[in-house]
């Protein structure tokens, strides 16, 4: 296991922005961990290495990772440094959790503070992407043999194991590839509601393997990314035919987690609003020093490519840009943390505290 995921990072997002990419920029102030553990579902936004074990790989070369950790460590992240994922780990003073598929057996049977099933591409439904990275059904199913096989191990008594579970938190963030069929936008009303139905079920089935506290990313505008932007009159507008279908399932989310907070007992969550802080970071982005809102760090991304093609040379200043392919840049990622986690702007919870 690489040493960085041994370390426990325990941090207070305190320190104002900008903030450079190239250090931990956080005030270090360690404190009693409130959850014992931090388990991920989703796709290539929290993906952290999953995809570089399956046969379409992942973002595990360069450019990728050039401000992680010291610099110059692709792990598979898309992105050039931390995720969200990463950030809400340091600030639950927890260690970054580690890819199922990075994992022996053996070190499954000894980690009690999570795992990461997410895998870029996955999105709600079996259907999307199945060939070329985890469906949330097989993540589940990973998280499953991880209850039976793992924990059952971990843990002496069942109760011991239900209470870990239980206070245990479990982020969930996919859709967004669930609009797309080899590239071309597909989504309209009926499958929103087919989505929100599909994505209710596999809570449900994560919350009957032991889960009761959930934290929910709703869909980002897949409308602003930069291959998309690219292709609008004026370029850089949005296309706000793909924001508007995905719209409509996110204003119906929060509506499907409450119906599940009155169904589910113990059921809690934390709702964030990705779509609205990319919208938002697009317009009020130089307060923050981000100057390109959706021009890509990585070039050659622009015209459609899904990933960084290997050695290219980025931007040199990725503090000043929203996108790094299609993804957030790191600096996006710590100002989604900073407003999530400590201002409280982005995200609701129902009566669960991050803090």
């Amino acid at each position: 296991m690489k040493s960085q995921y041994l370390i426990t990072l325990c941090f207070v997002l305190t320190l104002p922005f900008p903030l450079s990419s190239t250090t931990n920029s956080y005030e270090s102030s360690c404190h009693k961990k409130k959850f014992p553990a931090l388990y991920v579902f989703g796709d290539s936004l929290i993906d952290c290495g999953n995809n570089n074990h399956l046969p379409s790989g992942g973002a595990d070369y360069l450019p990728y990772g050039i401000d992680f950790m010291g610099g110059n460590t692709p792990t598979g992240r898309a992105t050039n440094g931390k995720t969200v994922a990463d950030f809400l780990a340091m600030h639950l003073g927890l260690p970054f959790v580690h890819p199922y598929l990075d994992l022996t057996n053996h070190q499954r049977n000894k980690i009690r503070t999570g795992i990461n099933y997410a895998s870029g591409g996955s999105g709600i439904l079996p259907d999307t992407n199945n060939v070329t990275s985890l469906t949330l059904d097989k993540q589940i199913k990973f998280f499953h043999r991880t209850v039976k096989h793992n924990l059952h191990k971990m843990f002496n008594e069942k109760e011991k194991m239900e209470k870990h579970l239980s206070e245990s938190l479990f982020f969930v963030s996919t859709g967004v590839n669930d609009y797309f069929h080899n590239g071309t936008f597909r989504g309209n009303k009926n499958l929103s509601l087919f989505l929100l139905n599909e994505f209710t079920l596999r809570i449900q089935r994560i919350y009957d393997l032991g889960a009761r506290k959930f934290f929910v990313n709703n869909i980002p505008p897949a409308g602003c990314f930069p291959s998309k932007a690219i292709r609008e009159r004026p370029r850089g507008n949005c296309d706000e035919k793909i924001n508007k279908a995905i719209s409509f399932y996110n204003r119906r989310l929060p509506e499907v987690l409450h119906e599940l907070q009155s169904l589910l007992p113990g059921f809690s969550f934390v709702h964030a609003d990705l779509f609205g802080f990319f919208k938002e970071l697009r317009e009020t982005g130089k307060s923050y020093g981000i100057v390109e809102t959706w021009k890509p760090c990585c070039p050659n991304t622009i015209y459609g490519d899904l990933q960084c093609h290997p050695n290219t040379v980025p931007c040199p200043n990725r503090d000043t840009h929203l996108f790094w392919d299609e993804h957030p840049t790191q600096i996006v990622n710590q100002i989604y943390a900073r407003l999530c986690f400590i201002e409280g702007t982005i995200c609701k919870s129902s009566d669960l505290k991050l803090i």
